[in-house]
């Protein structure tokens, strides 16, 4: 019986229980989604000052060559016929200038009369040191083939020339800085380019990451790498060239993007990883007297989705596993707790059944609740107590109505006792009377019939006859209307 009795109360907690968890289920849901959103904007936002912070220092080395630069050519403008004088600017130019890594001034074949093509070209051995190498003129130097020089003698504009792999030499890749050189007719005569070390602006770039598995990129505008921790996607490809790329759509669409100088996020999937991309493009800060001609470069922070959600995730596990301990609590207290508040209705469903058996007399233990429970049970009592005062009326009533039922059954069986004896006596009378009745009825056909012909001694003889049996059925009837029925009943047996 109590295992019935427990089942609701199982019922009960498990309900709560769910409600409880489904109500978690939708509250953490909603905190772990407006977590992650914002844990990606908090990325963003970082990833976004940390570029923005790149960019300035990019820039300010930019600047800082651009500024080194112009100071040198405007001295150099000064003294064109003076072409000796051309290695000694090269060499100032990277001693005045650490970040720069090599620089060449080169006129247009036949500017100087005596001399089919005149350079001078000094560059640093490493990009970081100061020991200074000057290219000997002898040694055929194609410049007239190389990007800087054409570009530059075509338009006649100062430009940055996005870096190639530069094998001359074994000369690391630089982004270079070119001036065209005008001379005093406003003819362009030749070129003065200025090598900005992509080992330097690596150095720069790739320290900025904002966590242990990030980097940035920085990419010119046909879409190939200025800077990459891999340097062997520095060899000449674009990125929409490189195969684990070309396979990701999504990776696809955010360098295409980044190309067209967008700013924006995006997540894609590569190398069986997912991964999270921050870009912007790069904004060169406006100087006067600067060429703000445009880089079109976009520098990027690439996430993997590790070092954005790895603390998420191991959050989200010691949430749960939080949840889960609190739930097992809640859960037995629970229990506890409807046990003990159900114990007043156990009592009232076990005083219920032995009502139903008939035991209305019991009386139920009294319980201390003020609350609604309590109020019930108090109602229950007084109507248990209201039943069994009414049953016990009942059953005075039924044990009375059982002995008046008892008296009217032997009343009515003597009833019918008595008919039967009145029957018997009027069968028994009415037996008796026949043999007279039938003599006095023959004696009155014959004077009936035969008054005409019957003498006066035969009438007397009938009329005595029927005086004889008449006498009898009086005596017969005076007899038996003296004796009581049973009497009566006795003696006709008898007779």
């Amino acid at each position: 019986m109590k295992k019935n009795i427990l089942v609701p109360s199982i019922r009960l907690n498990s309900l709560i229980a769910l409600e409880i968890v489904t109500l978690l289920i939708v509250s953490l849901g909603g905190l772990f989604y407006f977590t992650r959103k914002a844990l990606v904007e908090e990325k963003k936002m970082d990833a976004e000052q940390r570029l923005e912070g790149t960019v300035q220092h990019v820039d300010n080395i930019l600047l800082s060559i651009e500024q080194s630069t112009g100071n040198i050519y405007g001295t150099l403008l000064e003294h064109l016929d003076q072409p000796d004088r051309m290695q000694n600017y090269c060499r100032r130019l990277l001693e005045c200038n650490p970040n720069i890594n090599g620089c060449v001034i080169a006129f247009k074949p036949g500017y100087y009369p005596d001399r089919e093509q005149f350079y001078h070209f000094v560059y640093r051995k490493n990009y970081n040191s100061p020991e200074l190498v000057t290219l000997d003129e002898s040694v055929n130097f194609p410049y007239t083939q190389k990007k800087w020089y054409i570009e530059t003698m075509e338009k006649g504009q100062p430009s940055w020339i996005d870096p190639g792999q530069n094998r001359d030499y074994n000369l690391e890749p630089v982004i270079t800085f070119s001036l065209p050189i005008i001379d005093h007719s406003d003819e362009c005569v030749g070129v003065m380019a200025v090598g900005l070390s992509i080992n330097l602006l690596s150095q720069i770039v790739l320290q900025a990451k904002p966590s242990p598995n990030s980097y940035n990129i920085l990419l010119a505008h046909d879409g190939s790498y200025i800077i990459h921790p891999d340097r062997e996607r520095l060899a000449g490809q674009t990125v929409f060239e490189q195969p684990d790329i070309a396979e990701s759509p999504s990776a696809l669409q955010a360098a295409k993007a980044m190309t067209q100088g967008k700013t924006g996020d995006s997540s894609f999937q590569m190398n069986d990883f997912t991964w999270y991309l921050f870009y912007k493009p790069f904004v060169r800060t406006p100087t006067p007297s600067r060429s703000m001609g445009t880089l079109d470069w976009s520098i990027a922070t690439v996430y993997p989705k590790v070092d954005i959600f790895g603390e998420y995730n191991h959050l989200i596990f010691h949430v749960l596993g939080i949840v889960l301990v609190a739930l097992l609590v809640f859960y037995v207290l629970c229990k506890r707790a409807i046990r003990k508040q159900l114990k007043p209705l156990v009592y009232l469903t076990e005083s219920a059944e032995r009502i139903a058996e008939g035991h209305y007399d019991e009386s139920i233990p009294n319980v201390k609740r003020d609350d609604e429970v309590g109020e019930f049970y108090k109602h229950f009592q007084l109507m248990q107590k209201a039943m069994a005062a009414d049953v016990g009326q009942k059953k005075e009533q039924e044990i009375t109505q059982q002995e008046r039922h008892e008296e009217l059954q032997k009343i009515y069986q003597q009833i019918q006792d008595d008919e039967q004896v009145k029957k018997t006596f009027l069968h028994n009378i009415t037996n008796r009377m026949i043999v007279p009745a039938e003599s006095i009825e023959d004696s009155v056909n014959t004077l009936c019939d035969h008054y005409e012909d019957i003498t006066l001694t035969e009438a007397n003889g009938q009329k005595d006859n029927i005086k004889r049996q008449s006498e009898k059925i009086l005596e017969l009837l005076s007899h038996k209307f003296n004796v009581s029925p049973a009497e009566a009943g006795k003696e006709d047996n008898h007779g």
